[in-house]
């Protein structure tokens, strides 16, 4: 029995040892994707894996302009294998597109925020600067229609954030807070997510 157990423990370790294999050589693949996918648009280009404890893998860039100016972004892993499926053919203006707009929004060059000293400082950036830059692009794109907007909790306790129109009053968009804020965190604007969630709203609705 005794050695049954540690033939099945090995089999265990194999196996395991194999996934964590073919896990790296994904991740290594879709990295390089990435950097190849930008280097047609930029002088520069060079990044890193890092492993985020709610979200994963995520792949940062930073791409160096003409005038030696640095910008960094970062990438969730399930929305570069989205755009890297069926051969990526617009993926590099997609990536480029966020490199594109923090050249024209912030002069100098850009890295990424550090991480807040404490959750008081997460909570007072999460109040003070994310809720009203969402509400306000949101606000801004659907003009003159009236927005609500509200924090709550999910099913499973999530901290969230409901968006809606005041003329579908049956149903809002439900957007983790901490996942607008990782992407602020990231150079990402989080209110694009927004803007595509509630414009699928209103069609669905067929509202204009």
């Amino acid at each position: 029995m005794n050695n049954e157990m540690t033939n099945t423990d090995n089999n265990d370790n194999t196996d395991n040892n194999d996934n964590t294999e073919v896990w790296d050589s994904l991740m290594k693949t879709i990295f390089q994707k990435g950097l190849a996918t930008l280097r047609p648009f930029f002088p520069n280009v060079e990044g890193l894996i890092v492993n985020d404890e709610k979200f994963g893998q995520i792949f940062i860039y930073r791409v160096t302009n003409d005038f030696k100016q640095s910008y960094d972004c970062g990438f969730f892993l399930r929305e570069l294998a989205e755009q890297f499926q069926d051969g990526g053919q617009d993926a590099g203006e997609w990536m480029a597109s966020f490199f594109y707009e923090l050249m024209k929004t912030t002069k100098g060059g850009k890295e990424l925020p550090a991480p807040h000293e404490s959750e008081q400082k997460e909570e007072e950036f999460i109040d003070h600067v994310l809720f009203p830059h969402c509400l306000g692009a949101v606000s801004e794109e659907f003009a003159p229609l009236r927005i609500t907007g509200k924090r709550g909790l999910d099913d499973n306790h999530t901290p969230v954030l409901e968006l809606g129109f005041v003329d579908i009053p049956s149903e809002k968009c439900v957007f983790p807070i901490h996942y607008l804020y990782k992407m602020m965190q990231l150079n990402r604007d989080p209110s694009d997510t927004l803007l595509i969630a509630l414009t699928k709203l209103r069609q669905k609705h067929g509202v204009n």
